[in-house]
């Protein structure tokens, strides 16, 4: 889709970030699908807007959100840096409000995301690109893991993952993070050489809020211990991630051996689950859990598993579900 000459700087150093955001990008979707991006109006979501508007050949559709948590004047004046740039750059931008205040930060992001699968739907967007950099990867992987989180949370932010939260629209959407082997210092040098004036929320400056403390105070120290802390963080992330599809790869292939699926039900042979690795048969025990729609947390898998060594006839109580060794096997059954 071409659209016409913005105004800002065409220079070796912008073209330069563009590149890697394109190429990242375009090893995600096609270029020439249709895309929105999340922009908030602050340099990373701007940044982003800017990088893939001028890269990516498909429609853009830039989106902003009001979570109604903030002062209007705020609110007021990213909105405004979001119209003004989306209206440089020749892309349509869409507002969206919530319906009322969320009570807190979880119940913020799922009407952020709902609205955007809606939005998704509307401009017939195969996906939304977000402006997660290196730092908001290596902010994740240590709250995360502080948080107690395994493997898998330790994975961090994928590029290309699944729609994060339930929508009745935009079955299929993807949510792509482009920027993620890009640092914010990249980000904030390429809106420079733009000339553009981001808007800088006063709320990430609060250490009321747990990844403001990882990003104001606890990586600012390891970047004392070792000055490549975010990138080797973000690097972690990435083995992780690969570990992680292996490892799920291998459950997924003992599931279809050694699984059997009924109505609401499935059965799992005891004797062969207590032949694997503990990390596969965690990930065993968690698509089980995934196929009968229930969520276990790292205690009920920890129970199950002492199902396929324990006696007959113990049972374990599942958030949905309950779990029962028979004999040579292990019976799970969702609850009516």
């Amino acid at each position: 889709m071409k659209r016409s000459p913005d105004p800002y700087p065409r220079l070796r150093r912008t073209a330069a970030f563009e590149r890697r955001v394109a190429t990242a990008l375009h090893a995600m979707v096609p270029e020439a699908a249709p895309l929105l991006v999340a922009c908030s109006g602050g340099p990373d979501s701007t940044a982003t807007l800017v990088a893939v508007a001028r890269t990516h050949a498909g429609p853009v559709t830039a989106t902003w959100f009001d979570h109604c948590m903030r002062p209007a004047a705020e609110v007021a004046r990213d909105c405004e840096v979001v119209r003004r740039v989306a209206c440089d750059l020749g892309v349509p931008a869409v507002e969206g409000r919530a319906a009322a205040t969320p009570r807190g930060e979880a119940a913020a992001r799922v009407a952020r995301y709902r609205w955007l699968a809606r939005a998704a739907v509307k401009a017939g967007a195969v996906g939304c690109v977000t402006g997660h950099t290196r730092d908001d990867q290596a902010e994740t992987v240590l709250l995360r893991l502080v948080r107690g989180a395994g493997a898998r949370g330790a994975a961090g932010m994928a590029p290309d993952s699944p729609w994060p939260v339930a929508a009745s629209a935009g079955q299929g959407l993807r949510l792509l993070r482009p920027l993620l082997n890009l640092g914010r210092v990249e980000v904030e040098a390429y809106l420079e050489a733009l000339g553009i004036e981001a808007a800088l929320d006063p709320s990430n400056e609060s250490r009321e809020y747990a990844r403001n403390l990882i990003r104001l105070e606890v990586l600012p120290v390891l970047s004392e211990v070792n000055s490549a802390a975010v990138a080797h963080l973000a690097g972690f992330a990435e083995r992780e991630r690969d570990d992680e599809a292996a490892l799920s790869a291998w459950a997924a292939r003992w599931m279809e051996e050694h699984a059997s699926a009924g109505d609401g039900t499935l059965t799992l042979r005891r004797a062969a689950l207590r032949g694997l690795p503990v990390a596969v048969a965690r990930r065993v025990l968690a698509q089980a859990c995934a196929g009968l729609g229930i969520a276990p947390g790292e205690a009920h898998l920890e129970a199950l598993r002492g199902l396929a060594s324990g006696r007959g006839g113990a049972q374990v109580t599942l958030p949905g579900a309950l779990a029962e060794s028979r004999g040579t096997v292990l019976k799970m059954r969702r609850n009516a």
